[in-house]
């Protein structure tokens, strides 16, 4: 943080101290926790409402979304969630099979529309203290940050993505390649 000019760091320790005090009040905890559910954990429920929020996700980038958990435990997440009818996965890219996307089944939805549900009304009792102008302010700056985040977020997805739909087109599927290889033996003949 030595890098940092004076400024920044002062700003740094308001908002660490603004993150004390919010949680203190009992705001800061996610309005994704513990949502309720009879059969479901918590963090399958998380899995359903992250789905529900970007239609499909690489299993890597849903572990991130449930905090960074371990591929095994996301495995064995989405096993469960997989024999309930709620989701389903399915190979991302012909050429490799570790690609993996995961998607809400119609039962799923259904289960994430009603978590949503409970999510929107946290997030309205956390809004409420605030006057109109105040909440449209916050709603202003939060959207500037996620914006400012967003672009480098974005850029580096897209990266990744391109990177990876060259490295499909670069690498011949394992048949076509043997059949390649033994007409180039042949002329080589």
């Amino acid at each position: 943080m030595s890098e940092l000019s004076a400024e920044v760091r002062v700003q740094v320790a308001r908002l660490r101290n603004l993150v004390i005090d919010v949680a203190r009040c009992g705001a800061l905890s996610s309005p994704l926790g513990a949502l309720p559910h009879q059969e479901l954990d918590p963090m399958e429920v998380q899995a359903i409402w992250w789905l529900k929020a970007e239609s499909l996700l690489p299993v890597n980038v849903l572990a991130d979304r449930l905090g960074g958990i371990a591929l095994p435990r996301l495995s064995r997440l989405l096993d469960r969630l997989e024999d309930a009818k709620l989701v389903q996965r399915e190979r991302s890219v012909r050429h490799d099979r570790r690609r993996v996307r995961v998607r809400l089944t119609e039962q799923g939805r259904a289960l994430a529309e009603r978590a949503d549900t409970v999510v929107q009304e946290r997030m309205a009792r956390l809004l409420m203290p605030l006057g109109g102008e105040q909440r449209s302010a916050l709603m202003d700056l939060l959207e500037g940050w996620v914006e400012a985040l967003g672009c480098w977020n974005r850029a580096e997805e897209q990266a990744a993505e391109e990177a990876d739909a060259e490295s499909a087109r670069a690498t011949p599927h394992p048949r076509l390649a043997a059949v390649e290889d033994v007409g180039v033996t042949a002329n080589a003949a």
